[in-house]
């Protein structure tokens, strides 16, 4: 059965669920839907940037042991998802988030 993405996370969703949901999204889904040239970044490790920083609310790993799938909090991980799902339906919240990210990372050099 192929994955399906939903709009958005469920509570009791488990973390290995969102792992694969995240990484889908990043890896697949983003990438294609920003070849259109209506996405701020084109490749999925710009977005897993952009949503980690946004779900940890700072340059992610300075919060969070690298990888973040295996060290963020369930409530990161499933904030992570809803902001990859988020930037999926909108490349402007894309750029929203990028330029979040973008302050984290300028304020933490």
């Amino acid at each position: 059965m192929p994955h399906q993405t939903r709009l958005f996370a469920s509570p009791d969703e488990k973390p290995s669920e969102l792992v694969r949901t995240m990484k889908h999204l990043a890896e697949t889904i983003l990438p294609e839907k920003a070849a259109s040239g209506d996405y701020p970044v084109r490749f999925d490790h710009c977005f897993k940037r952009i949503a980690y920083d946004v779900a940890v609310g700072a340059k992610w790993d300075t919060e969070v042991t690298p990888p973040f799938y295996a060290h963020a909090t369930p409530k990161q991980i499933r904030r992570a998802v809803d902001v990859l799902q988020e930037m999926a339906e909108d490349p402007n919240r894309a750029a929203e988030y990028n330029r979040h990210s973008l302050r984290y990372r300028d304020a933490g050099a």
